[in-house]
């Protein structure tokens, strides 16, 4: 019985060994191909840069190499979206008319007013807005 025990044992413990195995190759691989993706994206960012028709946005593009294509191609549009950082924004719209804040124990809730359309900042982060039609 005991020696049943042993066998049943190390059989599954060589089956745990074999998936941790596995789950370790398959993250190197998938860690392979985003270092092959993000290659791929830095080598084309340059001529993608060139391509972005304002001056101020491609020179803020260039110097945050962490901003992705998206995100300058969004501000070259003069247009927001949220997750977008607060210097981002103001790339995009420009300097707010008005800024309201809200003070609270957990955070500081900024109102950015352009005209009559709104934006919520949040920790220097575009969390959500309200623009009229």
């Amino acid at each position: 019985m005991k020696a049943l025990k042993l066998i049943v044992g190390g059989f599954f413990l060589l089956l745990v060994i074999l998936a941790i195995s596995a789950m370790y190759k398959s993250s190197q691989a998938e860690m392979a191909t985003q270092g092959q993706q993000a290659q791929a994206a830095a080598e084309t960012r340059p001529h993608d840069l060139q391509l972005l028709k304002r001056p101020a946005v491609r020179a803020a593009c260039t110097t945050h190499a962490d901003w992705d294509m998206e995100t300058c191609q969004t501000m070259d549009q003069k247009k927001v979206s949220i997750g977008m950082t607060a210097e981002q924004v103001q790339l995009s719209w420009g300097k707010p008319d008005r800024i309201n804040t809200t003070s609270t124990v957990r955070a500081d809730h900024e109102q950015w007013v352009y005209g009559r359309d709104y934006l919520y900042v949040q920790n220097g982060t575009l969390r959500s807005m309200q623009t009229s039609r």
